[in-house]
């Protein structure tokens, strides 16, 4: 039977793959906002597939859990639901979520949405060491979030393996002791922008772990950046820190990004100035 130009509404994920099944060229949708794309002639257009699955009705993928570990966050749960949770969520993702768009787009997006789109959620996901759960009618498994986004660098036709739906986020708790959050915005950088994480976890004034991550849209496609080589010669350093190490940790990156295709020069300028700000705060 042709699909085209149809839209199914599954009421659970056995129905949803049932249909995936039958019909293996639908396209499952969330809120659709990622389908939206303003024209060229300032008119505002949707690109909608042939056909959709609609996961709008699916309450398995709405659900929110809270351990002492983790918190845990279906893929159709809205941006503003997240949001609502107040201090149970990261701070520096609340504060990525409260960066996109408006009010009313938070209210209509959801989180699954937003990550297999590459949006702004990438960034902070991969660097508090989220993982995401992929569901298939066969099985189900969990990989890290930085795993995932490099399979949407690699695969920008397809989010996943086909027949596998993004169905739930894992955010561990962690304590981190220094935090910061950064959007370069693209009518400030040539067109080009994204979001930059910085988190520093320290015992004892020694520093035991950080994380950078930078994810975006350059003008050759979207990218993902983080540099362990530069992360490992930090740990284990006493805070504050020398500033010779913060420096050379600027170093690292400056060279790391120097091999990179994109982003491009003024984009790059702007993170490594963001970092050396950061890195520097933790040498006063």
């Amino acid at each position: 039977m042709d699909a085209s130009n149809h839209i199914f509404w599954p009421q659970n994920l056995s129905a949803l793959f049932t249909l995936w099944n039958q019909y293996p060229l639908a396209v499952p949708v969330a809120a659709g906002t990622a389908l939206y794309r303003a024209g060229n002639d300032c008119t505002d257009t949707f690109e909608l597939p042939e056909s959709i699955l609609s996961l709008e009705k699916i309450e398995e993928m709405r659900s929110i859990t809270r351990t002492e570990r983790y918190l845990e966050i279906g893929a159709m749960v809205r941006l503003s639901e997240i949001v609502a949770l107040g201090k149970t969520v990261p701070d520096v993702f609340s504060r990525t979520l409260l960066g996109i768009a408006s009010a009313q787009l938070r209210n209509l997006a959801t989180i699954g949405g937003n990550i297999c789109s590459f949006g702004d959620t990438i960034a902070p996901l991969v660097a508090l060491d989220a993982r995401f759960e992929l569901r298939s009618a066969a099985a189900s498994r969990w990989i890290p979030a930085i795993h995932f986004s490099t399979i949407l660098l690699q695969q920008a036709d397809r989010t996943m393996a086909k027949g596998e739906l993004l169905t739930r986020i894992r955010i561990p708790l962690d304590e981190w002791n220094y935090t910061e959050y950064h959007k370069f915005r693209a009518i400030d950088s040539g067109g080009e922008g994204g979001v930059l994480i910085l988190l520093v976890r320290n015992q004892k004034n020694v520093l035991s772990r950080i994380h950078v991550v930078f994810s975006g849209n350059t003008l050759l496609g979207n990218a993902l950046l983080k540099d362990k080589n530069g992360e490992s010669f930090l740990q284990g350093k006493a805070l504050p820190l020398d500033k010779k190490d913060a420096n050379q940790y600027r170093k690292y990156w400056e060279n790391y990004l120097a091999v990179l295709e994109k982003p491009a020069a003024f984009l790059r300028a702007k993170i490594i100035h963001v970092i050396e700000k950061g890195i520097l705060g933790l040498a006063e």
